[in-house]
């Protein structure tokens, strides 16, 4: 039991953490610092390693010697195909545990770091809003040496660190396992009257910018592909390429976002079976394109 507050307001609350890596010996000892070193920690952290041919598997296997509420599991021996952004075996690590047992789940990634107070400060937060289902801090990468947000809307959070109220959770049907999961997720939630927000005052440092890990060329053909699979309405996709256009990589991103959004359609890419939040996101996307108040504001 964690018990975090002041005099005047205490919150107590169980969360249970899982982190997908593969071959993050770079990044994987700043993470695991920065969960330490939480003034709030988990109850339990499940790593899943998914088949790691550098050090990732002896720094795991050395931090879950010393600490008996971090695990390791083998994505490998569950036969799951990692898919990029660890969609595909992030579902290893929540099968170890029972998320009723818990107030919050979090999902974070191995590439990132944050302050100590960071788990403590969101909690305050969730206090704060009990409608608020989903919630993450704001990542910030180095840019000629200088700490810059990855800009997007307030009600996005980062695929990279979420963390679910259990109820939103279980209300939202849990995660998806395609491309585009992190958009589905806030989608539905907002779609069952829950809010979802990010918190720029909460920095994040991401050491690999979002979608780059590999390449941004193919970075952005993956938001492509996730823009098709939760079922964006296709103006609303160009606008973003068009977007795009005028960010490094110049002109190729947007090229390839849009290639990896037609690339759906040509070669009958999987989609969610979900025409509700089709309709719903479409709509919102469509009053964004002509000037009226969305999620997206």
């Amino acid at each position: 039991m964690v018990r975090i507050g002041g005099e005047e307001t205490e919150v107590i609350c169980r969360y249970v953490m899982v982190t997908p890596v593969k071959n993050e010996e770079r990044f994987l000892g700043g993470m695991i610092s920065s969960v330490l070193r939480q003034t709030v920690r988990p109850v339990k952290w499940v790593i899943v390693d998914d088949n790691s041919t550098d050090r990732t598997g002896e720094i795991l296997g050395q931090v879950t010697a010393d600490h008996a509420w971090i695990m390791t599991v083998k994505s490998g021996d569950q036969a799951v195909h990692r898919k990029p952004g660890g969609e595909g075996v992030v579902h290893c690590g929540i099968r170890q545990v029972n998320l009723e047992e818990y107030d919050f789940f979090a999902r974070l990634d191995a590439d990132i770091t944050f302050e100590a107070d960071y788990f403590e400060r969101l909690f305050r937060e969730f206090d704060k809003n009990p409608r608020l289902g989903i919630a993450s801090g704001v990542c910030y990468v180095w840019s000629k040496k200088r700490l810059v947000e990855e800009k997007h809307p307030r009600f996005h959070t980062r695929g990279a660190l979420k963390t679910y109220r259990i109820p939103c959770y279980r209300e939202i049907g849990g995660l998806e396992r395609e491309l585009g999961w992190d958009t589905v997720d806030e989608i539905r939630a907002n779609m069952h009257g829950w809010e979802t927000r990010s918190f720029p005052e909460l920095k994040v440092i991401h050491h690999r910018p979002t979608q780059s890990a590999f390449g941004a060329l193919k970075g952005n053909r993956n938001l492509g592909i996730a823009g098709y699979y939760v079922g964006y309405h296709p103006l609303f996709m160009l606008a973003r390429a068009l977007k795009r256009i005028a960010h490094p990589p110049y002109l190729l991103g947007g090229l390839s976002m849009l290639f990896g959004f037609l690339c759906g359609y040509l070669k009958s890419f999987p989609r969610i079976q979900d025409r509700e939040l089709i309709r719903y996101v479409r709509k919102q996307q469509w009053d964004r394109l002509v000037g009226k108040s969305t999620i997206w504001k």
